[in-house]
């Protein structure tokens, strides 16, 4: 079994960081083989062909950096995420493209056979500029494992050679390991793959320049193949072409009936470093290290929860993550206890929505026509970054780096809170009838999960009128183009009735289902469900 030196370094706590809410709605431009948008991408088989190609990688900061990497198409970093079975006979072809030999190593997999190639260090080694050697190993242990070059490994790895194996146990793909108590959502599956980057040393290796590795001083760090905030985009978006994968963690409250499997993380570190990696939100339980499963010599378990993780050099963990929801979430998706109107104290810049959360921050107005809301349906952001905070930047810019997100949403996800409609104002007047009579009105505009005008729903309610007979008379109005409609009681007496109450029962549509719990009035006259009208 081949395995890699740990090279520890003093971390300095350049700062302290709190709670950082994100969030980044992009389109989707899946690479061919993910399954999703968000989550782990498999390129599943038992034989796979790959090849070495160099190519570039971006950064936030607008830097671009020359990089090495396995891959199957064009270039990518890092290489393909392979998955096996249990018990697979596994084959790696290589080809190699690069100006000098290359090799793959598979740590925690026993008795693997190279053929072709020419001896190596650890391994045989495909020769430069076209050379080709075959690797093939029985998958014997479910887990989650790096792949990486057995050659040069101080300049190869770092410049990008590596990736990830996954062995999925006999057990079910919905495991981690053959035992019940490791199942996982399979929808739920994340990578976080961790690595450091010199863009000197990229640089000399670019222009055929000698490298003094003593000299290594990393600038830029990385989960999955980019820094913050690109991490947080979907798989395979066009602006990444070479860095397909990303890092967003979603999840939903755990419920033991409608949600209640865990996630399932896979940590792996490339990189020489050792890295403390941890979620902001709650804890992960550790099952597994290296491939191994965490039990004692009885076979009890011993896994354990954990809030910041070393990642070694070379290592890899699996854990569990459950987020549960112990301050009892808002029905409907208003995630903190604050009115969330259309009209927001918010600040706009650049076309985005900024809302602080609280009424005396920002600036009072009319959402604009055009703006995005980074919140979609009241869902959590919690970062999830590295606590060696100088890695929490990019070339000592924060926040970047080695940081990804962590997003909770609402229970039963965006799709049911985005079904939702809403009250969004209630505003009332009174006017004289005539005589000794006044009459109220109230307008009632009804909103759609985005606080858009919703057509088509009919509003009931009911009046309250104190010390009259017609008390607790029930009425109804059906909203137009606008999200808008009226309701009006009849003459009401001058000298014995002073103020009306109207108050919404209900609403109904032909799609959409009616939630009060985040009914609101941008104007604070009314609560959203009730408003009083008073006498002229």
């Amino acid at each position: 079994m081949f395995t890699r030196a740990n090279l520890k370094i003093k971390l300095s706590l350049l700062l302290v960081c709190g709670l950082v809410l994100l969030a980044l709605p992009a389109s989707a431009v899946p690479i061919a083989s993910a399954s999703g948008a968000i989550g782990m991408v498999c390129t599943s088989g038992t034989t796979f062909s790959l090849h070495t190609a160099d190519g570039y990688i971006y950064t936030p900061d607008g830097n671009s950096i020359y990089m090495w990497g396995y891959t199957i198409g064009a270039f990518q970093a890092p290489g393909p995420v392979l998955c096996v079975n249990e018990g697979d006979t596994v084959t790696v072809n290589l080809t190699n493209n690069l100006p000098e030999a290359v090799s793959i190593v598979f740590p925690g997999q026993s008795n693997v056979t190279a053929s072709g190639g020419s001896a190596g260090l650890f391994t045989n080694e495909a020769p430069a500029s076209g050379g080709t050697v075959s690797y093939t190993f029985t998958a014997g242990e479910p887990g989650t494992y790096l792949y990486e070059s057995g050659t040069n490994l101080d300049k190869q790895i770092q410049m990008g050679l590596y990736g990830v194996l996954v062995v999925r146990p006999s057990l079910g793909s919905n495991y981690a390991y053959n035992d019940s108590a490791t199942q996982f959502n399979p929808a739920r599956e994340y990578l976080i793959v961790l690595n450091e980057i010199d863009p000197d040393l990229h640089r000399a290796v670019e222009l055929g320049l000698p490298y003094d590795f003593s000299a290594f001083n990393d600038d830029y760090w990385t989960v999955n193949g980019r820094s913050f905030p690109d991490t947080i985009s979907d798989n395979g978006v066009s602006w990444l072409p070479s860095q397909p994968y990303g890092a967003l963690v979603q999840v939903e409250p755990y419920d033991p009936a409608t949600n209640p499997l865990p996630a399932l993380i896979r940590y792996a570190n490339a990189g020489m470093v050792n890295h403390p990696f941890h979620p902001h939100g709650n804890h992960l339980r550790v099952i597994a290290r290296d491939g191994r499963l965490l039990r004692g010599p009885g076979g009890e378990d011993i896994s354990f929860e954990d809030f910041t993780r070393t990642i070694g050099s070379g290592q890899t963990y699996d854990l569990l993550f459950r987020w549960d929801d112990v301050d009892a979430w808002i029905t409907g998706g208003a995630p903190v206890p604050v009115t969330i109107p259309g009209l927001q104290n918010l600040v706009f810049k650049d076309g985005v929505t900024f809302y602080s959360g609280d009424p005396q921050l920002g600036q009072t107005g009319e959402l604009p026509v055009g703006v995005t809301s980074y919140n979609q349906c009241g869902e959590f952001y919690f970062p999830w970054h590295s606590h060696a905070l100088f890695e929490f930047t990019n070339f000592d810019e924060g926040f970047g780096g080695m940081a990804t997100a962590l997003r909770v949403d609402p229970p039963g996800g965006c799709s049911a809170v985005l079904n939702f409609m809403h009250v969004g104002d209630l505003d009332g007047s009174g006017a004289n009838a005539g005589g000794a009579n006044w009459k109220a009105t109230v307008t009632i505009t009804l909103h759609d999960a985005s606080h858009n005008p919703l057509s088509g729903a009919t509003v009931s309610g009911s009046w309250s009128i104190p010390g009259s007979g017609g008390g607790g008379a029930t009425t109804s109005c059906l909203t137009n183009s606008s999200g808008q409609c009226q309701v009006h009681t009849g003459n009401l007496s001058n000298s014995s009735v002073l103020q009306t109450t109207f108050r919404v029962n209900n609403v109904t549509h032909a799609s959409k289902t009616y939630n009060s719990g985040i009914n609101h009035d941008p104007d604070g006259d009314s609560t959203g469900t009730s408003i009083t009208v008073l006498k002229p």
